[in-house]
Order: structure tokens, then C-alpha cells, then sequence
């Protein structure tokens, strides 16, 4: 109840904190006010969050949220996780991030004219979110929540569910919340639009932007790659980006940022661009709203392995209430100011072939990435609308339109480093762009000599080269002088080092899967791989039955031990293992090993037989078998994942005789193996087993069945663990990486130039 109270104090305060700002606007003496209700709600905010964290760490699993998120088998950390693993957890971090952001906002607003309007519809997100928490809320009851149940009041389950061991990484721990801080800061550049809509101020307002949207960008950018690092170094997909969804739900706001950061640098040389900027600073929010939705409603629940579950018809509707509310904010706003901002519009033109025109053109390119980013994550809701089969869109369609456009993007970028601003002279820049265009020309000849030999990936790398030259030119140029002025060039350094990564790694990776027995060693893409043994690990924990599978890769005097992890989990009732690959990082590849699977090797003689194949008895050379046929009756009795299936044998003895027997095998049908179920053939000392059907699903004709044998009366040979992992090479893979951490620089260094630039600009209110 406690902590529902804190909730709804929120909401009010959140409430009084909203009506008192935007008041203010008009009627300054209530400013203070509002900002004393702001406080007021900040303080219910961490109030209920201390609750909360308080109650996940003590075990309370009274509350429906904490038993179903977290258990005692959690490490601390994993625990203070599962505060935000859930639905309701996620919107107190969001709300918890969000009020801190306020806090500066204040700071930045409050002597330029803008706390008022910004402040009051910044609040009233907070007190939107805080609303959907009264009714998704992470303070309801076992005996609420299953009221049907029978439960007394005050019962407690002796454990929690347990956090998903998916997401029991570190990187749970970082990801979301930079996620959440990203998010936060795109609804400045929202509320800042309107309140300079509203102020008139169409041109002064991005001078207190320009930090903010520099900030927002890289955070959520990083935010955004960590989460496809995760993926990469935890999950065992193979990959850092899948074009899910749920993922692209996040990358199309930073994508609109992107795109605004370059349009607001050609407002500030130009003065063009006014609307453009008053409208993407608002669309970058909108579409976190947008992604939330997409995310929390379930709507992509059947496409996305990220999107929550369906909150609840009332939540529901207010996720819809939430983007309308805001949407409709923005479009009011810019439709009753749109006559009135072209009084102020500048009379200085974009410039034909000026370095203005040319970032204007990069925009839309980027903006046409994330519009058709947009019509993909959202055709499986538009498909289901239409009756129509709710399936995500094919990744290839992101890979031609994304080649197409960075493609594009990349000459533009390195062309418009040469350009004047409000000056276009194509001949000008000709002569200087030809020297880093002939390089990258020669340079990209030399690596289709070495096996570059897509003609996409060899555009994309001439393109992210000439990008690459040109910059460093101007890195070159700038680096003593004026290292402020280094962010965009640096940016643009780690956007031609991601797209070369991606076009390495993704364009010439290579696979090969590898079964081992402990001690046996194979060899793949010019390495040595030995199964040297399993070890188990975190014995500490009941819940769970992990093992790590040591692997080393060894290529003359270069050895390296990696550990694929395989486990299993109270979490899914130990039906399926979780798989986490083993990764040897090296400067111009990573060696990837992603586990696929551990079986029983059986040691005993062995032969695999098709239907109507015959082979001779290993054990007994006098006997020759063959399959005549297999009974399939009893599949129709399947019980749980197992089956019984029948191999009908025939033996043929050396006197030409022969008899006719059915092998009986219990199959676990999501693997078709078995465990011995040990036959004699009659007359013989021969046992015969069938432990495993190798099927063939485009000819069952193909179908095998896997015999052992041994001799009757003898025991059953100890089986041999066989491990199994896929085996890809991943070259230059480490330049994604670099190329992030270089975008997230770039945006971060000018923050404290345009941050002084909007100190000196700043109107004073009083």
C-alpha cells in the first residue's frame, strides 16, 4: 500500500507541477511553485524506487512484480536488475531517469525564458507514465493478482520465478539504463519546440538545444550498440544487429537525431531550416513514444523476441492515449505557428553545391533510412489491421535500401568537407576531392584483388574509405589548432569504420560446425580446436546446472582457451538449455564458437541404415541386417516429447535363412535420439539397439536410423559427451566497435563549445 500511496503522490504532484508551469508562463509568480511540485514529485519518484529496490532485495515476493522478476538464487546485482526487467519496473526507470534529466533542465532553462513551457511539458510525461503506473502497478499483491486462486492476504511464495537467464549478464545492468537516458533526453528537443513554437523564438531556442540534442544523440547511440554488443558477446546469435523490431523501435529516434544535429548546424550558418528543425526536434520523441508502444503493448509479441507482454486493455489504451496526446501536441503546435515562422525565416537561401546543401541532402537520406525503417517495424501491427499474416519484415530489405543510402551518404559526407558555407563552387571541390578519390579507388582495386568481390560491398568500401581519407584530412588539419572542432570528423570516422566492419564481418564471415568428444581435436579454418573438458560453474545456485566447455584453439605457438557456456534452469522447467558462445578476440578477426548442442556418443559398434539398406553385423560378420520398414503406429500416442517408434529389422543368417524383428525405441522428438532399449537377436549373441533416427525433411526417404551393438550379456559401454558448437570467423569485427565508440566521441566533444555558445546567447528572464 506503501508504495502505492508514493505512486499516487506522484501522480499529483506531477499533476500540480504540470498546470503550475505551463501557468506560469503567463503568471510568473507560480513558477517557483511549480518547480517546488516538481521537487515534490522527484521525491515520490526515488521514494517509491527505494521501496521497491528495498523490497526486491529483501525478498519480499508478496509483490506480484518482484516474484515474478527476481528469486533468492539472484546475485545482488542481478536483484537491483529485476527492479526494471519487468513492464512496471522499466517505467519507474524511465520515469526515475526522466526526473533527473528535469533536474537539469531546470538548471539550463531556468534564466533563458523557457523553464516555464519546457519544464511544464516535460512534467507532464513524467505524470503520464506515473498514470499508467496506478494501473500496471509494481506494488500489487500475490493474493490480488491471482485473486481467483484462493490466496489469504499476507501469503508469500517461499521463492520468486527468477530473473529470465537470458538477461543474467552484466550487461543488464548498463544497457537499459543508458537505453532510459537516451530516451529521456530526446524529450527535450520536443518540449523545447513547443515551448519556442508557443514563445515565437524560432531561432534562438536551438542555441539550448544544440547541447542537449548533441548529448541525447550519443547517449542513445551508445545505448543502442550496447545492447547489440550484448547480443553479441551473450545470446549466441552470431551478430550485433538483427533488424528486429523492437530493436529498430529504438534506432529510429537516434536516426531523426542524427538527422537533426546536421540540420541545426546549417540553421545556425544559414538561418533555413527553421521548420525542419522545429519539427524533427519534436518527431525524435514522438517516436520514442512511438517504440514504447510498439514495445510494451505485446502488439510485436509473435515478431520480436524483446517486446513485453500485453499490459492490459487499460494500459493499452493509454500507451495509444500517450502517442496521440503528444503527436497531437506537435502537429497543433506547428500547424497554428506555420504562417507565422515564415515572417521570421531568413532571407538567405540554401545554396546550390553549398556545404549547407549538402548536409541538407545527407539528412534526407538518413531520414529516408528511418522512414523505411519505420514502414518495417511497423508492418506487423499494419499487416494484422489488414487481416493480413502478422510477419516482421525480410532483413534483406533493410541490407538493399541501407546499402543504397550509406552508400550515398558517405560520398556526400567526405564531398561536403571541401564546401564553403552559402558558397557553391563544384570546381573548386573537384580539384581537391580527387586525390582521396583516386586512393580509395586503388585501395579498393587492391582488396577485390584480395577477395572483395561483391559489387555492393565494393561501392560500400570505396565510399567508407573516400569518407574515411577525407576526414582524416581535416582530423589532420585540426588536431593542434582547434581540437574542439574534431567531434565531426571524428563521428564521421566512426561511421565508415562500422560500415567497413559490418561489410567485413557480415559480407565474408565464415561457418563450419565442429562435434568433439573430450581430448579429440579437429581442425578448421587453419586452427586446431580440442575439447579439453567441461567445468561447472556457479554451484552456489540451486535454480540452475551450468557448464562451461573449454575449448582450445591453437595455431602453431598461439593458444587460447575460450568457454562456450551451456546450461539449464528452474526458469523454463530444464526443457531446452540456454546457450552462450565463446569468443577468442583477436586485432583482425574474432573466432567465434556458438554452442549448439551436447549428446551421448556411444562407443559400442555403430552402423546408420536407410530403409531397405542391408550392412553386416560389426560384432559378427556371419550375420547380415537390413531395415525392411518402420512402424510409425505409436507416434500417434506421443506423450510429452517422447514418441515410440518401431525399426523392422531382418537378419539374415550365413545358411540364407533369415527372421524378421521390430526394434522398439523411445525417441525424445524435438532431438529423435534414444536412450539403448537393448535387443537380442534370437540364435545370436548379438544386441541390437536403435538410439537415434537421422531424418531427412525434404526426402524421407533418406532417413536414417543410428544401431548399436554389443555383445549379449556384456554391459553397456560408458556413452562420451559429444559437443557440439558452430565454429565463424569474424573478420574485422573489432571496427564495429571502434567506429561506435568513435561516433559517441564525436557527438560528445563540441557539447561544451555549443554549451557556451547558448550560455552567452541566454535571454534573462527577469
Amino acid at each position: 500500500m506503501f508504495g502505492k500511496i508514493l505512486i499516487i503522490l506522484t501522480v499529483l504532484f506531477g499533476l500540480l507541477s504540470t498546470i503550475l508551469y505551463l501557468v506560469s508562463y503567463k503568471k510568473d509568480h507560480l513558477r517557483k511553485l511549480g518547480r517546488i511540485f516538481y521537487y515534490l514529485m522527484t521525491a515520490g519518484i526515488v521514494g517509491a524506487s527505494i521501496y521497491l529496490l528495498a523490497n526486491i532485495l529483501g525478498h519480499n515476493f508478496q509483490f506480484t512484480y518482484i516474484w515474478e522478476y527476481s528469486s533468492t538464487e539472484l546475485q545482488n546485482y542481478f536483484l537491483v536488475a529485476s527492479f526494471y526487467s519487468g513492464q512496471q519496473g522499466s517505467f519507474m526507470l524511465w520515469m526515475i531517469v526522466l526526473a533527473i534529466v528535469g533536474l537539469f533542465l531546470i538548471n539550463g532553462t531556468k534564466n533563458n525564458g523557457y523553464e516555464s513551457l519546457a519544464m511544464g511539458f516535460f512534467t507532464s510525461i513524467i505524470f503520464y507514465i506515473a498514470l499508467i503506473l496506478i494501473f500496471k502497478s509494481p506494488f500489487d499483491y500475490v493474493w490480488e493478482t491471482f485473486s481467483g486462486e484462493g490466496l489469504e492476504a499476507g501469503f508469500m511464495p517461499a521463492n520468486g520465478r527468477g530473473l529470465n537467464p537470458i538477461l543474467q549478464n552484466y550487461w543488464i545492468t548498463i544497457h537499459p539504463p543508458i537505453l532510459f537516458i537516451g530516451y529521456s533526453m530526446m524529450a527535450v528537443p520536443f518540449v523545447l519546440a513547443l515551448a519556442a513554437l508557443i514563445k515565437k523564438e524560432y531561432k534562438t531556442w536551438i542555441d539550448i538545444l544544440m547541447p542537449w540534442a548533441l548529448s541525447g544523440t550519443a547517449i542513445l547511440g551508445l545505448g543502442i550498440m550496447l545492447g547489440g554488443f550484448w547480443a553479441y558477446e551473450t545470446l549466441g546469435w552470431g551478430g550485433f544487429w538483427a533488424w528486429d523490431p523492437v530493436e529498430n523501435s529504438s534506432l529510429i529516434p537516434w536516426m531523426i537525431a542524427v538527422a537533426l544535429v546536421h540540420t541545426l548546424m546549417v540553421q545556425r550558418r544559414t538561418g533555413g531550416l527553421i521548420k525542419t528543425n522545429l519539427i524533427l526536434g519534436m518527431l525524435s520523441f514522438i517516436f520514442v513514444v512511438y517504440a514504447t508502444f510498439l514495445t510494451r503493448s505485446g502488439i510485436l509479441g509473435d515478431t520480436s523476441v524483446h517486446s513485453f507482454v500485453t499490459p492490459g486493455a487499460i494500459v493499452y489504451t493509454m500507451l495509444i492515449f500517450f502517442q496521440i496526446t503528444y503527436l497531437g501536441l506537435g502537429i497543433f503546435y506547428i500547424a497554428y505557428r506555420f504562417k507565422d515562422i515564415n515572417k521570421y525565416l531568413s532571407k538567405t537561401t540554401i545554396k546550390d553545391f553549398s556545404k549547407e546543401y549538402s548536409l541538407t541532402l545527407g539528412s534526407i537520406l538518413i531520414l529516408a533510412m528511418a522512414a523505411i525503417v519505420i514502414m518495417g517495424t511497423s508492418w506487423p501491427a499494419v499487416a494484422e489491421l489488414f487481416g493480413q499474416q502478422k510477419v516482421a519484415i525480410e532483413i534483406s530489405v533493410y541490407d538493399k535500401f541501407g546499402t543504397v543510402f550509406a552508400i550515398v551518404f558517405l560520398l556526400i559526407n567526405g564531398f561536403s568537407l571541401y564546401q564553403k558555407w552559402m558558397i557553391g563552387n563544384l570546381k573548386d571541390v573537384f580539384g581537391k576531392i580527387i586525390l582521396p578519390f583516386i586512393a580509395s579507388a586503388l585501395l579498393v582495386v587492391l582488396l577485390a584483388f584480395m577477395g572483395l568481390d561483391s559489387f555492393n560491398f565494393i561501392l560500400l568500401t570505396f565510399a567508407a574509405v573516400f569518407s574515411l581519407l577525407t576526414n582524416l584530412e581535416f582530423l589532420i588539419r585540426n588536431l593542434a589548432k582547434n581540437p574542439k572542432k574534431l567531434g565531426p570528423y571524428l563521428s564521421h570516422f566512426g561511421v565508415a569504420f562500422l560500415i567497413l566492419g559490418t561489410v567485413a564481418s557480415g559480407g565474408y564471415e565464415a561457418t563450419q560446425q565442429i562435434r568433439l568428444t573430450e581430448n579429440q581435436t579437429k581442425s578448421a579454418f587453419g586452427y586446431d580446436f580440442t575439447f579439453i573438458g567441461k567445468n561447472r560453474i556457479e554451484q552456489e545456485f540451486k535454480d540452475r546446472e551450468k557448464y562451461r566447455y573449454n575449448v582450445s584453439i591453437k595455431k602453431g605457438n598461439e593458444e587460447k582457451v575460450v568457454g562456450p557456456i551451456i546450461y539449464w534452469s528452474d526458469f523454463n522447467e530444464w526443457k531446452s538449455p540456454f546457450l552462450e558462445p565463446g569468443v577468442f578476440v583477436k586485432v583482425e578477426k574474432d573466432i567465434y564458437l556458438a554452442p549448439k548442442a551436447v549428446e551421448a556418443a556411444h562407443t559400442s559398434p555403430e552402423a546408420y541404415l536407410r530403409k531397405a539398406e542391408s550392412t553386416l553385423v560389426p560384432i559378427d560378420s556371419s550375420l547380415r541386417i537390413s531395415i525392411t520398414g518402420f512402424d510409425f503406429d505409436q507416434v500417434s500416442g506421443v506423450r510429452g516429447n517422447t514418441a515410440v517408434i518401431g525399426t523392422i529389422l531382418k537378419t539374415q543368417f550365413a545358411d540364407e535363412s533369415s527372421r524378421a524383428d521390430t526394434l522398439y525405441s523411445m525417441l525424445d522428438v524435438t532431438t529423435w535420439e534414444s536412450q539403448p532399449n537393448w535387443y537380442q537377436i534370437p540364435d545370436t549373441e548379438v544386441e541390437i539397439s536403435m538410439i537415434r533416427l537421422v531424418r531427412d525433411m525434404n526426402d524421407v526417404q533418406n532417413t536414417k536410423a543410428h544401431l548399436v551393438f554389443k555383445k549379449a550379456g556384456m554391459p553397456e559401454p560408458e556413452p562420451m559427451e559429444i559437443f557440439t558448437f558452430d565454429v565463424t570467423i569474424k573478420p574485422f569485427i573489432n571496427l564495429v566497435w571502434l567506429g561506435t565508440i568513435l561516433i559517441v566521441v564525436g557527438f560528445l566533444l563540441p557539447i561544451s563549445k555549443y554549451t557556451a555558445k547558448g550560455r552567452k546567447n541566454n535571454i534573462t528572464q527577469e
